[in-house]
C-alpha cells in the first residue's frame, strides 16, 4: 500500500512537470510567433493549448485518485492540493497563449508600429517566473517562491511601460491605434502569466509551511476589524 501510494505521488509530480513544460512551451511559442510575424507557426501553437486542456483533466484525476483511496495527511495533502489549484493556473496560461496566438496571425499581416524589445525581456522573466515556481512547490523550496513573488513587481513595471508607449503611440498615430491596442492586450497577458506563476509559487509556500500567501492583505484587513470589534465589545 505505501509502496503504491509512493509510485502514485511520484506519477502525479510527473505529470505536473510534463504540464507545466507544455504551459511554458506554448506561451514562448505564441510569442516567438508574434515577434517574428510567422502566420503558420501562431496556428500550430493555438492548437496545442487543447493539449494542456488534456492534460489538466489527467491530472485532475490523479489528484482525487490519491485523496480518494489514501486520504494523505498534512504535508502530503496540501501538497496534492496544490498540484490541483497549480493546474489551473497553468491551463489558464495556455488560455493566454493562445490570445496571444490570434493576435499574432492578425498582425503576421500587417508592418510593426515599434521595435520588439522590452516584449522578449518581459517574457524572459515570466518564462522564469513559471519554471521557478513549478520548481518551488515540488521542492517545497520557500525562498524560491519568494523570490518569485518579488518578481511580479518587475513584470508589472514592464507592463506599465509597455502600456503608457503604446497608448502614446496610438495618440500620434490614430491610424496604428488598432494595432497598438491588440499590442497592449498581448502585455496584458504576459503580465497575467507573471501573477499565475506568482499564484503557484504561493501555493508552494502553502505545501511546506502551511501558511496561505494568498489574499494576505485581506486576511489582515479582516484581523484588524475584528481586533476593533473585541476592543468595542469590551469598551462597552
Amino acid at each position: 500500500m505505501i509502496e503504491r501510494y509512493i509510485a502514485d505521488l511520484d506519477e502525479l509530480k510527473k505529470s505536473f512537470i510534463e504540464m507545466a513544460d507544455m504551459a511554458k512551451k506554448i506561451i514562448n511559442d505564441a510569442m516567438e510567433a508574434l515577434m517574428e510575424r510567422d502566420k503558420e507557426k501562431a496556428k500550430a501553437t493555438y492548437q496545442f493549448d487543447r493539449l494542456i486542456d488534456i492534460k489538466e483533466l489527467e491530472i485532475e484525476e490523479r489528484c482525487v485518485r490519491i485523496l480518494a483511496l489514501y486520504s494523505p495527511e498534512a504535508a502530503d495533502l496540501r501538497f496534492v492540493v496544490s498540484i490541483l489549484k497549480s493546474i489551473v493556473d497553468l491551463e489558464r496560461v495556455g488560455d493566454l497563449a493562445r490570445d496571444i496566438c490570434e493576435t499574432a496571425i492578425r498582425l503576421s499581416e500587417v508592418p510593426p508600429i515599434k521595435p520588439y524589445v522590452d516584449l522578449p525581456r518581459m517574457l524572459k522573466i515570466v518564462s522564469e517566473m513559471l519554471k521557478d515556481s513549478v520548481m518551488a512547490l515540488l521542492r517545497g523550496d520557500v525562498e524560491l517562491a519568494k523570490e518569485v513573488i518579488d518578481k511580479d513587481d518587475i513584470v508589472d513595471s514592464f507592463y506599465e511601460r509597455l502600456f503608457d508607449e503604446l497608448v502614446e503611440i496610438s495618440q500620434k498615430n490614430p491610424e496604428n491605434a488598432a494595432i497598438a491596442v491588440r499590442l497592449i492586450l498581448v502585455v496584458k497577458s504576459l503580465e497575467r502569466v507573471g501573477d499565475h506563476a506568482t499564484n503557484i509559487a504561493e501555493y508552494a509556500i502553502y505545501y511546506k509551511t502551511g501558511d496561505v500567501v494568498k489574499h494576505k492583505k485581506a486576511q489582515e484587513y479582516l484581523k484588524k476589524l475584528k481586533e476593533k470589534e473585541a476592543e468595542g465589545s469590551s469598551e462597552g
